[in-house]
């Protein structure tokens, strides 16, 4: 081991995770707002809608998320004429993908939540829009809020696949490093250590919401 070599390329270390946390953080957003969304909608009293938004969850269980990847990237420009960018293909494959778990993690919340809110919401006349907003949600965010932190995680750890469209995150920075120097162990450890603080960061924050909500 010699960690020397790879010092001089610091600079693309840092840069490759400055790309992979706006990756996440991008689709993070995307993934939340969708996610509440279907949730919503999926709690609605209407089995055609329902079955729609089951479908496009299936989607996501049922396809690796890299064959997803090289659909958005690769197939789109070819069945719209348009060129996606490969920030975009990448944000969008795993936010759109990570809104199909944060739903059902939504909607578990939801559904979890106490009748009696329902009924006194229903009482007060509140609009449907107005009690899930304000009463249902909030309390279905307590129950589940360690569970949307491990999803962060593993939005942050499937990042690393947008190496192989060719974006410049910690991943393909590492391999970069890997072919200037002939070195493959040096890079890939100093990225699998910044992958692993991250991480045990972000599943330290879940232990605390945890034991601050039960």
């Amino acid at each position: 081991m010699n960690f020397s070599v790879v010092e001089p390329y610091a600079s693309m270390f840092w840069g490759g995770l400055a790309v992979t946390l706006e990756v996440t953080g991008t689709a993070l957003v995307l993934a939340f707002a969708l996610g509440a969304v279907i949730a919503v909608l999926k709690v609605l009293p209407c089995r055609p809608l329902r079955l729609l938004l089951d479908f496009y969850t299936s989607i996501f269980r049922g396809i690796p998320l890299i064959v997803l990847l090289f659909i958005a990237y690769f197939a789109t420009p070819q069945l719209t004429g348009f060129k996606i960018s490969m920030f975009a293909a990448s944000v969008l494959t795993l936010g759109l993908n990570g809104s199909a778990t944060v739903s059902e993690t939504l909607r578990g919340g939801i559904e979890g939540v106490d009748a009696g809110q329902y009924d006194a919401s229903r009482a007060l006349a509140l609009p449907y829009t107005t009690m899930m907003a304000r009463i249902i949600i909030p309390q279905a965010l307590r129950s589940v809020a360690p569970a949307l932190v491990n999803e962060v995680i593993t939005v942050l750890k499937s990042s690393s696949l947008v190496a192989t469209i060719g974006l410049m995150d910690m991943m393909r920075a590492a391999q970069s490093v890997q072919a200037l120097t002939y070195r493959a162990f040096e890079p890939f450890i100093v990225v699998a250590v910044i992958y692993y603080v991250i991480v045990m960061c972000l599943t330290a924050v879940a232990r605390v919401l945890e034991k601050r909500l039960h």
